[in-house]
Order: structure tokens, then sequence, then C-alpha cells
């Protein structure tokens, strides 16, 4: 090899910056044709709970960033193995953290059924977080690591769905795909798959 010349594949430290400097220049163009396209901007004002980890606004469905509440129709055991309908119970936590205050979802993406997927809150209360504090929701590990601290007190302290025997959300969905699906089970909204 002679002087001066690089090994067949290697950049030199001014390449690997001035690539680099491109890539954020152009990352950085994407964010902010995102954000002046409305896609990130927080959306403020009065939200339904569809169930207990989605909400709507006029027409447009919101998804709570990496929570997973057990769906509207779930059924979940007490510590006494009694039955009762906690998909009902996550939707209702969702409805009294609606009231706290003023209500802003920070969109973080839109899914692949057209839901923004967002972080929202209501007044100083971080809606996500405070729905896993509360136990009515579990940590979407699939989709990041932001509430695990929130469930592991939440299921020390038997909490919400951590009280009893419960099927993981994404699993009874799993398991009851087939039964939305047919039709056989409908609830104002809780058929739109969470993934």
């Amino acid at each position: 090899m002679t002087r001066g010349r690089r090994a067949s594949g290697t950049r030199s430290p001014l390449r690997m910056l001035v690539d680099t400097a491109g890539f954020l220049a152009l990352l950085a163009m994407v964010l902010f044709g995102l954000y002046a396209g409305g896609l990130l901007r927080p959306e403020t004002g009065e939200f339904t709970a569809v169930d207990g980890d989605s909400l709507r606004k006029g027409g447009q469905d919101y998804r709570l960033h990496a929570i997973d509440a057990p769906e509207l129709h779930q059924t979940c055991s007490d510590r006494n193995g009694a039955s009762y309908a906690c998909g009902r119970e996550a939707r209702s936590a969702l409805r009294r953290l609606l009231v706290r205050g003023l209500v802003t979802c920070q969109p973080i993406e839109t899914d692949r059924y057209g839901r923004i997927v967002a972080i929202c809150r209501a007044g100083d209360t971080d809606i996500n977080a405070e729905l896993v504090r509360l136990g009515w929701a579990v940590a979407y590990r699939r989709h990041g690591s932001d509430y695990v601290d929130q469930e592991a007190r939440a299921r020390a302290a038997g909490r919400g769905i951590w009280q009893g025997h419960f099927e993981m959300p994404e699993d009874w969905r799993s398991s009851h795909r087939g039964a939305f699906q047919r039709g056989d089970l409908t609830a104002s909204g809780s058929d739109v798959p969470d993934d």
C-alpha cells in the first residue's frame, strides 16, 4: 500500500464528519417537516376514553404510548378469585384522569391503524404513567420501557389489575382476535388492535 492512500472501504475522519453532518441536517429537515405539517404538534382539548389506553378527540383516535390496558371486554380475578370487568375498570380510571385538568396529547408517531400514538397529560398529571402507577395498565415493553418503574410499584402494592390474576392485555387480544373478527366482541372502538 502506498503512503497517503486508504485501504478500500475505509473513510477518513473528515469524510465521516461530513456524512454525519449531512445525516443530522436531513433528520432536522424531516422533523421540522413533521412539526410544520402538524404531525408532531400537541393537541389540547376535550378527549373521551374509548378504552383503558385509547382516547378520541373529534374523529381522531389516540393510543397512549408505551402502555397496555385490559381490553374493554376483558375480565380479571381479584385477590379473592372473584371475576370482575377489569377492562371497564381501566376505562373508568382513564375517564377519571381526563377530568383532572386541561388534556394535552403530544404525538410521537402514527401507528398502522391511523391512530396517533401520544403521551397525554391532564393538567400536571402524565396520564400514561398514572394509569400504570394505579395498576390499570402495564408497561408495554414492546413499545418502550418508559413506565417499567411505575408498573413494578403497582405490582408490589397490589393496585388495580395487580390485586389478583389477569392475562396480559396483548395475550388476551391474541387469544380473542377471532371473536373480534367475527363481530362477537364489539365495544365502542375497543375492537381496534392495540399493537
